[in-house]
Formats: structure tokens, C-alpha cells, sequence
């Protein structure tokens, strides 16, 4: 149990204080300013600026203290009058310490002559009692009131610079711990900003290609790294390490492929170090299936992750898993589009009589399927010879599924209208395809070619009757080489409202040799904004490699225009010889 008043002794906050003022056995000027002062005034032959630690006293200020113990500035507790001036939170004054029961047994009083004695408490601003500024005669003495009020008016000044000393500590800590939470909150904002750019980067993926291409692009030499390299499942994976790294179950790290292999073949080794690397990690990526995609990075030098890194890793490889999945995703999507539209695409009819060829181009961008549609129809008539022939080329309004599902509506209703008419002209059978859509409710706008090629009697020549509604001009190069751009047209279809005029049909009787061209504006946007200009491309191709046959020349045309921001569509007819 200790006695009333001792705890003060070992008060953990206290003793903080202390240390944080740091103050020691070692003179420190200031506080020999204050022992002198109270020397001189006073009229005593010593004096101390006295801190009590938990053991020990000490005497960063000090006059008069004879040896050994003025050189070794402190004493033990067994030996202070100071630490009952700490206890107690009181002045202590003392005539004589011989009569004096609290400390007549002191060793301070044997062994330092310390007889007559007066301190006054040393605080700091929340109270604690550090020591005392003391004044020791070796002879007792009645400490008079005025000498009193001199010490305590230079224990008020000693206390101010102890306080003073304090709260600069106290300020610097607060500017430590300011600029620690500032540095903490810009370490923060740069981690945010890049795990944003992370995330953004890899959003935009919308294909395993855009994948690759984004990873290559966080190559940063400041770091050493060089290469990030994404491995699928269905390729050839690289040996991966036996044990992740330091820190973290997700990165799997050699930080240094010389003198560390982390379990990697003697093969893999190898390859690595001709590749430039020194040290390599791979990130797990899901989202490919039941077996794991794989981040391969690699560093010029040897490579420890920090905490931030390994954050950012973790960030890499979970948005790199959800691009991966989102591209996988889509390009099931687009794969599927793609091949329902060209599902929708007919063959052409070998006995037609014609050399027909055509060609459907998907566009390059991801899910956009359309309208665009290409038929020949071969239309049986009763009266005998060779039967003539229906060809369409149309774009319904619109890139989605949708647009695809009525392009091939439209297709089917109008093979329907031409087989049950097949004597009626091609503005008729649009005519009655726009009244069917219009009573079936069917949402279909657009535009399109029709084009009849009926042969004459002997085969020598064959009869264009067509009708264009808003669709790009259909071509026609003759068997000498001249071009005709066919631009008579009509409004587009399926706005019968806008309608005033009836559709028209146009003639042209084209020779053996002669070549058709019909295509949808996938060919002539991807040439020119000027529709001036928008066939030249299509023309100048048509008359170099009309004269190979219409595969040849639609295989020119899908090698020209693949790859457009638009599907093309292109059908090629060559009147053959008689």
C-alpha cells in the first residue's frame, strides 16, 4: 500500500511529461539560469532545478552541490526532499531538517548537509508536479516571507519555461501529427486516384484485345516494371511460383529471380531472364472459366511490394477479372448476333442463268449487328423459258437485335409477296410489303433496291427493271468499261404517311459482260462523308476487277471495306454470255 500521496511519484502521465520535456542530469543553461538566480538572491550556498523521475532526481540546473554528487547531477530518491514536494503538490519549507520528523532520516541530510530547505513545485499546464526549484543552506535558517516570495517568483518563471518548452513540444507533435494525416490523406488521394485510373482504364475494355492493350499501358519504368502480359486459360500458361509473396495470398512474387526462383523451373528461369527480367509476379484473374487467367508482370530489377502496391495489385487483378469476364461476355454476344444475322442470309440460286456472288461484313464494332440483308429470288413463272430473278438489298433503320429480327421479318414477307406475284414490278411488291407491315404492325423502316432482271428471249441481254427507296445507287459498268450510277430513287420505306408520289420503276437493259453492283451504305460511308465522292471508290474497283467474275470482284470488295464502323453488304451480278 503505498503512502498518501506517493502514486504522484509513479504517475504514468506525469512521468510523460517528463520525458517529453527532456530534461536530464545534463546542465541545460536555462535551468542554470534560475539555480543561479536563486543563488544570488537568496544568499544560499546551493541551489537546484530538481525534476523527480521515478528513481532518481536530476538536476538540469544546479549551484553549489558538492561531490560526487555535482558531477553526477542526480541522486536517488533515498536522498531528496524534492519528491515530498512532488507527493504532496505543496511548497515545502524547512528550518532545520535534523528536528524535522518528515525527513530527519533522509541520507540527503548526512551525506549532502542539506539542513535548512525550501522548494517550490515545478508544474506543468495540466498540473503534474515535475520537481521543484529548491534553495539548501548547510546551517539552519528561518526562511523569511520576502525570501519565500522571492523563490516562489523565480519557481513562477522557471515553471513558465517549462510549460513554454512543453507546449512547443506539444505544437511540434501536433504539426507531426498534421503533417502525418496530411501525408496520410495524400497517400490516400494518390491510392484513390489510382485505383480510379485502374478502374477506368479497364471499364473501357470491351475485348480481350482492349484487355491486353490496356495492361501493356501500366508499364512504369520508375518502378522497373516493363511488361504486363495477360495468359488464358486456353493458351500456354507460364510456370507459376510454389508460394505467393509476402503479405498476401492473391500475388504470386519472385523478388528476385538470382538468388530466389520461388520454386519456378530451371526452363522458366530461363526464359524470364532472357526476356530482361529480374524479378516477376503473376496476378490470378477470374472470370475465363473454372481455371484462372493470369497477370504476368515483370520488373528490370529485383521487386518488393509495399503495403500500397500490394492494394494495387489486388485492384488490378479483381477489375482485370470483371474486363475479362465482360469481354468474354460480349464476345459470345457478338459471335451469337453475328451468326443469327448471317443465318438470315439466304444462298444464292444456282440456276438463275446469272453469276451472282455476294458478301455480308459484319462491323468491327462490338454488338453492332443491324438491318443490312441481301436475297435473290428466283420467281417461276408459267410462261416458259428462263425464269427472271428478284434481287433485294436493304438496311433496316438500326445496329441491335432488334433491327436484325426485322430484317428478317422483311425478308421472309417479301420472298412470301414475290412468289405469290411474281408477274408485278419491284415498286408494286414494295408497295405490298409496306401495306403488310403496316397491317401486322410490324415497326420496319428503311431502305432498299429491288431490282427485277428478267432475260430476253434469246439470253443475249437481260431487262433491270428497279425501285430504290432512299438506298445508296446501284452501279452498273458495261461490257466497254462505261459507268452508269443508277440515282433514281424514292423515299425510304415503311413512311407512307410522307408518301405523295407513287414509287416508280426504272429500265435498263444491260449487255453480256455487264456488271450489277447493289451494296448497302457500309461501302460508301466508309469511303467518303461527300455523296459526290462515295461510289468513286466502288466504281474504280468494279472496272479493275469486274472483268474476274462476280467472286472474284465481291472478294475485292469484302478484303476493301472489312473492318468499317458499318456492316457491308455488297451483291454482284455478271451477265453472262449467250
Amino acid at each position: 500500500m503505498r503512502p498518501p500521496g506517493a502514486w504522484a511519484l509513479l504517475d504514468q502521465a506525469r512521468l510523460q511529461a517528463l520525458s517529453d520535456l527532456g530534461l536530464t542530469e545534463a546542465s541545460d543553461p536555462g535551468m542554470e539560469r534560475y539555480a543561479e538566480r536563486v543563488r544570488d538572491r537568496l544568499g544560499v550556498p546551493v541551489s537546484l532545478v530538481s525534476l523527480v523521475q521515478a528513481d532518481q532526481q536530476v538536476f538540469p540546473g544546479m549551484c553549489g552541490l558538492p561531490d560526487p554528487w555535482a558531477s553526477r547531477r542526480a541522486t536517488p530518491l533515498s536522498h531528496s526532499f524534492c519528491q515530498h514536494v512532488v507527493t504532496s503538490g505543496q511548497p515545502l519549507v524547512i528550518d532545520d531538517a535534523r528536528s524535522e520528523e518528515l525527513v530527519q532520516d533522509n541520507l540527503a541530510v548526512s551525506e549532502l548537509s542539506v539542513v535548512a530547505y525550501a522548494g517550490m513545485p515545478l508544474t506543468d499546464d495540466d498540473g503534474h508536479v515535475l520537481g521543484s526549484l529548491c534553495a539548501i543552506d548547510t546551517e539552519p535558517r528561518s526562511w523569511t516571507p520576502e525570501e519565500i516570495a522571492l523563490l516562489q517568483d523565480v519557481a513562477l518563471d522557471c515553471m513558465h519555461e517549462i510549460r513554454l518548452r512543453l507546449s512547443r513540444l506539444d505544437a511540434d507533435r501536433e504539426r507531426e501529427r498534421r503533417d502525418a494525416a496530411q501525408a496520410g490523406l495524400e497517400l490516400a488521394a494518390a491510392r484513390a486516384i489510382r485505383l480510379l485510373g485502374i478502374a477506368e482504364a479497364l471499364n473501357t475494355c470491351r475485348t480481350i484485345s482492349d484487355l491486353r492493350q490496356v495492361l501493356a499501358g501500366f508499364v512504369d519504368d520508375s518502378t522497373g516494371l516493363f511488361d504486363a502480359v495477360l495468359h488464358l486459360p486456353s493458351q500456354s500458361r507460364p510456370s507459376l511460383p510454389t508460394r505467393p509473396a509476402p503479405g498476401t495470398s492473391d500475388v504470386l512474387l519472385v523478388e528476385d529471380l538470382e538468388h530466389d526462383t520461388g520454386g519456378l523451373s530451371s526452363r522458366a528461369v530461363e526464359q524470364l531472364r532472357a526476356r530482361g527480367a529480374q524479378a516477376v509476379g503473376y496476378l490470378p484473374v477470374h472470370g475465363s472459366g473454372e481455371h484462372p487467367a493470369v497477370i504476368e508482370l515483370l520488373w528490370k530489377a529485383p521487386r518488393r511490394l509495399d503495403e500500397d502496391e500490394h492494394v494495387m495489385a489486388a485492384a488490378l487483378s479483381a477489375y482485370a477479372s470483371q474486363a475479362l469476364e465482360r469481354a468474354i461476355l460480349l464476345e459470345d454476344r457478338i459471335s451469337v448476333a453475328h451468326q443469327m444475322q448471317a443465318a438470315m442470309l439466304s444462298e444464292l440460286p444456282r440456276d438463275s442463268g446469272l453469276d451472282l456472288a455476294a458478301c455480308y461484313v459484319p462491323a468491327k464494332a462490338e454488338e453492332r449487328v443491324g438491318g443490312d440483308w441481301y436475297d435473290a429470288l428466283v420467281l417461276h413463272e408459267a410462261t416458259g423459258g428462263r425464269a427472271p430473278v428478284l434481287l433485294t438489298v436493304g438496311d433496316v433503320t438500326g445496329h441491335d437485335i432488334t433491327a436484325a429480327t426485322v430484317m428478317g421479318q422483311l425478308r421472309a414477307m417479301l420472298r412470301q409477296t414475290a412468289s405469290d406475284h411474281p408477274d408485278e414490278q419491284p415498286s408494286a411488291l414494295l408497295r405490298r410489303l409496306e401495306r403488310s407491315c403496316e397491317r401486322f404492325g410490324l415497326p420496319a423502316t428503311g431502305t432498299a433496291v429491288l431490282a427485277r432482271l428478267t432475260p430476253s428471249p434469246d439470253d443475249s441481254t437481260w431487262q433491270l427493271t428497279w425501285t430504290n427507296a432512299g438506298h445508296p445507287p446501284p452501279v452498273v459498268v458495261g461490257p466497254d468499261g462505261t459507268v452508269q450510277v443508277l440515282r433514281q430513287h424514292d423515299m425510304m420505306f415503311g413512311h407512307h404517311d410522307l408518301l405523295v408520289e407513287p414509287r416508280e420503276d426504272h429500265a435498263l437493259v444491260l449487255q453480256a459482260g455487264s456488271v450489277l453492283v447493289l451494296y448497302t451504305d457500309g461501302v460508301t460511308d466508309a469511303v467518303s462523308v461527300d455523296p459526290e465522292h462515295q461510289t468513286d471508290r466502288l466504281v474504280e474497283l468494279v472496272q479493275v476487277h469486274g472483268a474476274g467474275g462476280s467472286q472474284t470482284l465481291v472478294d475485292r470488295l469484302r478484303d476493301t471495306f472489312a473492318g468499317m464502323d458499318d456492316d457491308v453488304v455488297a451483291v454482284v451480278v455478271t451477265i453472262p454470255q449467250a
